[in-house]
């Protein structure tokens, strides 16, 4: 059965769309070769195997990516115990890690518009799995921050990586359910560090955490190189790999005849692939695109000071290493049971749920630091947390897999991400100066609440943005295309869509 059987298809723009690809086709003609809708050959998949390869390593990608941030964090208690250094030390290393993945962020998400997603996604996870593994033989503070802002660099590639890949991949109406299926990886990634923590670090020291990364992520990418398919959106605009294209359109349609002579309609936007940064904030999306950076950084600052400080706050107050693995394990399944909350109605809601979130937060976050909670309140204020907080993760990263056209999404998701890393820069230097001046627990999360003030505020209003410009809640693209592609072996057709229609 199709998986898209009774949805009613998209109104407004969509239609011009279609309009332009039937042009297209009646163009052409339909002699010797076929033309195809590229966008209803994506839309008509089954949920088949390679579908489910698909996503359990794209899934996979993102735990070994969560691992990798969160490990710091985790590895910080007993690295200043081994070490004999103060708390505060740990800052120029959680600031090292952040610096890499603000610097590949940007960097990587748009070599992935330009070489392809796949490549980058294959080249992050080997690269920071190796320095993983470098990791455990550092001495001295100075060489694990070098090691980690090289680590960081890789880690900013995948995440936009993926996300642009899964919604080139996913049928247009459930974009931002897979994009959220994927993302489970995140809150799972971050939960495993604790679990090995507690489980290993009191027997072989802190390096064993960096040696489960490091094998994690090489694992996983050896597998993605010959199980991960490119996003074949990307390989028709290249247009030098007409035989791949043929492969992977005959793997997501096997009911359809499909061969070397079979061309594939597309709409586009003029410009080609990738681009200057400018082009985030054309078509109308001069105001969205800061308000979506606005609600990245606000939520990325919460989340990263929660990961990276907790267990040393939780230290602070006599918690033990056993005890701090578990809670912070509890923060990140909140994270989980958050994102599945989101599943099944981003698609329909969009912005919405992101700020019912947001508005829960607030006051959660805040009541962390309420004095004689016992344990096992604390450990329930801090799942909750998780579930406003990382569970937010997964709606934003839809919204913004979701938005912005092919030629860009690699370019425009690592922006975002990269403009999300500020807020977790400002939330490791926020938290050190917390330590540093001693702040009774009770007010330390003061910080983090109010920074999910702002985000509630910027989301409400990219929510208003987005239901104007679509007309409802869905959220699908912003730019309409004003071209349409039939590419096929013998060279492309173009049609304006500024020209009168057939």
């Amino acid at each position: 059965m199709n998986i898209l059987d009774g949805m009613e298809p998209a109104p407004g723009p969509g239609q011009a769309v279609r309009m332009m690809k039937e042009a297209c086709v009646s163009s052409v003609g339909m002699g010797q070769s076929s033309v195809m809708d590229l966008d209803e050959l994506i839309d008509g998949q089954k949920v088949q195997a390679s579908v489910i390869v698909f996503l359990v390593l794209t899934i996979l990608a993102v735990v070994a990516d969560g691992f990798n941030i969160a490990v710091m964090g985790v590895a910080a208690p007993d690295l200043v115990r081994s070490w004999h250094i103060s708390p505060h030390a740990i800052l120029p290393l959680q600031l090292a890690g952040v610096f890499g993945l603000l610097i590949g962020a940007p960097l990587l998400g748009g070599l992935g518009d330009r070489i392809g997603r796949k490549r980058v996604i294959i080249t992050a996870l080997l690269a920071f799995g190796v320095l993983a593994l470098l990791s455990m033989a550092a001495r001295t503070p100075a060489q694990l921050a070098l090691l980690r802002f090289l680590t960081g660099v890789g880690l900013g590639g995948l995440i936009p990586n993926v996300i642009a890949l899964t919604a080139e991949v996913a049928p247009k109406r459930l974009r931002g359910m897979f994009i959220i299926i994927v993302n489970f990886g995140v809150p799972a990634g971050f939960a495993l560090p604790g679990v090995v923590s507690a489980a290993l670090v009191p027997i072989y020291g802190w390096p064993v955490l960096f040696l489960a990364g490091g094998l994690l992520s090489l694992a996983i990418g050896l597998c993605a190189i010959p199980l991960l398919p490119e996003s074949i959106r990307y390989l028709l605009n290249r247009g030098d790999r007409a035989a791949e294209v043929t492969r992977l359109a005959r793997q997501l349609r096997p009911d359809l005849a499909i061969d070397a002579h079979t061309r594939f309609a597309v709409a586009v936007r003029q410009g080609g692939h990738g681009g200057s940064p400018r082009r985030l904030f054309s078509d109308g999306l001069g105001a969205i695109t800061p308000l979506l950076w606005i609600v990245l950084a606000a939520n990325q600052f919460t989340n990263f000071f929660m990961v990276s400080w907790l267990p040393l706050l939780l230290r602070s107050i006599g918690a033990g290493t056993q005890r701090i693995g578990l809670t912070t394990t509890m923060y990140s399944i909140g994270g989980i049971v958050g994102g599945l909350a989101l599943v099944f109605i981003i698609d329909q809601l969009g912005v919405l749920p992101i700020v019912v979130l947001f508005a829960i937060g607030v006051p959660v976050v805040a009541l962390i630091g309420l004095p004689h909670l016992s344990a096992i309140a604390i450990v329930g204020v801090i799942a909750l947390a998780g579930f406003c907080v990382t569970g937010n993760n997964f709606g934003i990263n839809a919204v913004l897999g979701t938005l912005y056209p092919t030629a860009i999404r690699s370019m425009a998701t690592g922006w975002g991400q990269a403009l999300g890393r500020v807020g977790a820069l400002l939330a490791q230097v926020a938290g050190g100066m917390l330590l540093s001046r001693h702040v009774p627990f009770a007010a330390v999360f003061i910080a983090p609440a109010a920074s999910l003030l702002i985000a509630v505020v910027a989301a409400a209003a990219l929510g208003v943005l987005c239901y104007r410009r679509v007309g409802g809640y869905r959220l699908g693209e912003a730019t309409v295309p004003d071209t349409v592609v039939v590419h096929s072996e013998d060279g492309d057709l173009l049609l304006d869509g500024s020209k009168q229609l057939p």
